[in-house]
């Protein structure tokens, strides 16, 4: 008996001696719903990509769209960070909800948006062509599961 108690007294005692920052669990604040988060946030990013991959063909010629400065490549770096970074928004348990496929295409998406980065840190525009399209089969994949459920996943 007298172990019993003391081990339960050395119990109290050390999760007495924990700090604050050991007590917290962190609070989500969502301040956006999915939506709003695609159309303010992911969207924009994904764009730069997008529009910083491939040719446009007319009559007068070819015309390359990739960056041909330092700072047209770093806009894409910018904007496959925000696009692998949301991947963490996306993730979040409010929603993500335990739905596999949601998961799974959240990790396609990080990863588009991380080879994204690479060519960008890279200079490499094939390789961004190539994590563009990518990236849009990732997204094609989940808004033609979801986006008729928009309501459900906020």
């Amino acid at each position: 008996m007298r172990f019993f108690a003391g081990s339960l007294l050395a119990l109290v005692l050390l999760t007495g001696c924990a700090t604050e920052d050991e007590k917290a669990s962190p609070v989500y604040r969502t301040e956006l719903t999915v939506d709003e988060l695609m159309h303010l946030v992911l969207e924009p990013s994904a764009d730069v990509l997008w529009d910083s991959a491939g040719f446009v063909l007319t009559v007068e010629g070819e015309t390359s769209l990739a960056p041909t400065t330092d700072e047209g490549w770093f806009a894409v770096e910018s904007a496959a960070g925000v696009v692998a970074e949301s991947g963490n928004l996306l993730l979040l348990p409010e929603r993500a909800l335990q739905r596999s496929d949601w998961i799974r295409f959240t990790n396609e998406m990080v990863d588009a948006a991380q080879d994204a980065r690479t060519a960008a840190l890279e200079l490499d525009d094939a390789r961004l062509f190539q994590a563009g399209a990518d990236l849009y089969q990732a997204c094609v994949k989940c808004h033609t599961k979801y986006w008729t459920m928009q309501d459900e996943v906020e």
